[in-house]
């Protein structure tokens, strides 16, 4: 009888003899055996963690799958695009991802493999956004989880799931080299003819370069700034790097709209959005900086004058989405901002017309504004 790391080398060159994509991507992983936090089997984008004693409930079809699953959970960059989001919920969204793209290649997957139709076709962030507002609708009034996986490092897989995706140790270099990575594997695999069916839109969105949503947001708002740039206030960002850059400074800059869509999906970015607004805000020095808590309505409007700290004391809202509130109350009240930003999962109706001023939209999935300008904040 073959022993567990005797069964993963077989599993590790078929995949290298018979698909090649995968298996050429199964070598860059090292085989170490689990730390006890791994129940299944686990990778960081560095090794495939194995817990031996799930090794043996499982037959060698099964393994060869296991093999494919955790090679595609740094194939789509799941090892270092968490950030601070709930890691078992990620881990479930990642696995909802993955997991139909194993079946279409022709793997065989555990028991226990997550796979539901409704997720097809949609990325993790998508994926997470709905299984975060689920979650939310579930939990009981007052009540909590507890501590949980909350502490998990980004390893709690819940209901017993297989295979599991571990933080990358050194996000940036980690997710650079897993690009080019799945670059040279699909070329090899179209070079010898085996490239799976329906893997090149994969791989295009894999590697696709990631965007700074901080750069765009402040671009743009400094582009519809009416700025007075001064000298004698050197830009305090730069200083620390031994460079002088001038300051913003502008007293004709008119409000600035955040509105920000309270529904669950964006509880996990409205910190740093918040935080990049009011980095924005001390360089721009605008009239105001309005914060407009929406969901079906407008729940709340706070309003931060020139100098204020944007201190946002509770979050009011947390009901369904319509975009249209936001742009109907600045109407109604006579606000022309010089920019509106309105940070959401894009799962709403739009209104047919833009309005007078730019809006960016910053969204915490894949959907696209059909006007204004969209940056995804997720990446």
């Amino acid at each position: 009888m073959k022993s567990t790391l005797e069964r993963l080398g077989a599993a590790q060159t078929a995949l290298v003899l018979d698909h090649c994509f995968f298996g050429a991507l199964a070598l860059r992983l090292a085989v170490r055996e689990a730390p006890a936090k791994v129940k299944t089997m686990g990778t960081d984008g560095r090794s495939l963690f194995y817990n031996p004693e799930y090794v043996k409930t499982v037959d060698d079809e099964e393994l060869l799958g296991l093999w494919a699953h955790e090679v595609m959970h740094p194939a789509m960059q799941h090892h270092t695009r968490r950030e601070n989001r709930d890691p078992e919920l990620w881990n479930q969204a990642g696995d909802y991802e993955i997991n139909p793209i194993l079946v279409k290649a022709g793997f065989k997957l555990p028991n226990g493999a997550l796979i539901d139709p409704r997720f097809d076709g949609m990325s993790v962030d998508q994926i997470y956004a709905v299984l975060e507002r689920e979650q939310a609708q579930q939990q009981p009034q007052g009540g909590g989880q507890g501590d949980g996986d909350a502490e998990d490092d980004g390893d709690g897989q819940g209901g017993g799931a297989p295979g599991e995706v571990l933080d990358a140790p050194e996000l940036s270099q980690d997710e650079a080299e897993w690009q080019v990575a799945v670059n040279q594997a699909a070329n090899l695999a179209k070079m010898m003819g085996k490239m799976p069916a329906g893997m090149a839109s994969i791989v295009e969105k894999a590697t696709r370069p990631r965007i700074d949503w901080r750069a765009i947001l402040r671009r743009f708002v400094q582009e519809n700034a009416k700025a007075d740039y001064s000298w004698k206030m050197p830009n305090r960002r730069y200083i620390a790097q031994g460079i002088y850059l001038p300051e913003i400074r502008s007293e004709e800059m008119p409000p600035i709209a955040n509105f920000v869509d309270t529904s669950a999906s964006t509880l996990g970015v409205r910190g740093k959005f918040i935080a990049e607004m009011q980095s924005i805000a001390e360089e721009c020095q605008p009239e105001s900086t309005l914060v407009v808590h929406c969901d079906a309505a407008v729940a709340k409007v706070e309003t931060f004058e020139r100098g204020e700290p944007i201190d946002i004391k509770q979050w009011a809202g947390n009901g369904g989405t319509l975009f249209h509130p936001p742009f109907e109350y600045m109407e109604r009240e006579g606000i022309e901002p010089a920019c509106a930003i309105y940070l959401t999962d894009g799962y709403g109706r739009f209104p047919e017309q833009p309005p007078s001023y730019p809006v960016l939209w910053v969204m915490t999935t894949d959907v696209v504004a059909p006007w204004g300008e969209t940056v995804k904040i997720a990446e």
